[in-house]
């Protein structure tokens, strides 16, 4: 019974701790440009793909992408990518999500792409992209200047462009993200289910002790 009652509390205690919490979407907002500026009808290399380099500070759980756009019968796709970067240019190493669809909007308005949570780890960067053939009714943008800022748990964004960094400026996008919580260290977790587990076994023997009235 005891063996039992501790193996379910060591099962509870995992899956509380390691339980990431809601996400929320963020929009990258360079601290340099909070307003942004809206440009003229074209492409504007968008075929190319335009996009935000990344890393974060601690873990974070992923379940969507956004792009703030004024698009109208144009084919959308997105892609998040662990990447390597040199001075200039990046490399994309492995895929963590994809994919697009047929987009009209009402004017500018976000375009949301969601997923199953994927966990992205610090030490690592990151690539959210998007993509499209033919024009946009208006394009917009923030102007970063090229400096790299951080923001929430996000750190060293920068505008992209297909596989160029620096670029100047930087679409609206936004993540949907939660922190993932630390999985304590097998001993810590093992205790803190002991202690749970002999919580739970004395209450039937205090139940047994107790006085009856006479």
């Amino acid at each position: 019974m005891f063996a039992r009652l501790l193996q379910a509390a060591l099962f509870a205690g995992a899956c509380l701790l390691a339980h990431p919490g809601q996400a929320a979407p963020m929009a990258f907002i360079p601290p340099g440009d909070t307003v942004g500026s809206e440009y003229g009808a074209a492409n504007d290399s968008w075929s190319m793909g335009r996009g935000i380099i990344f890393g974060v500070a601690k873990r974070q759980s992923i379940t969507g992408v956004g792009l703030l756009h004024d698009l109208s019968g144009i084919d959308l796709s997105y892609g998040l990518y662990e990447i390597s970067t040199s001075s200039v240019t990046l490399t994309r190493l492995a895929t963590l999500a994809a994919g697009g669809s047929t987009i009209n909007t009402d004017g500018r308005s976000w375009i949301d792409y969601g997923f199953a949570g994927l966990v992205l780890d610090p030490g690592k960067q990151y690539l959210l992209e998007f993509a499209f053939r033919g024009d946009a009714n208006s394009n917009f943008y923030y102007d970063n200047q090229n400096l790299r800022w951080d923001q929430g748990a996000f750190t060293g964004m920068d505008g992209t462009l297909g596989d160029e960094l620096g670029n100047f400026v930087v679409a609206g996008l936004r993540i949907d993200a939660s922190d993932v919580a630390a999985i304590p260290e097998p001993g810590s977790l093992a205790l803190m289910a002991f202690g749970i587990a002999m919580v739970a076994r004395r209450r039937p023997a205090l139940a047994r002790r107790a006085p009856t009235a006479g």
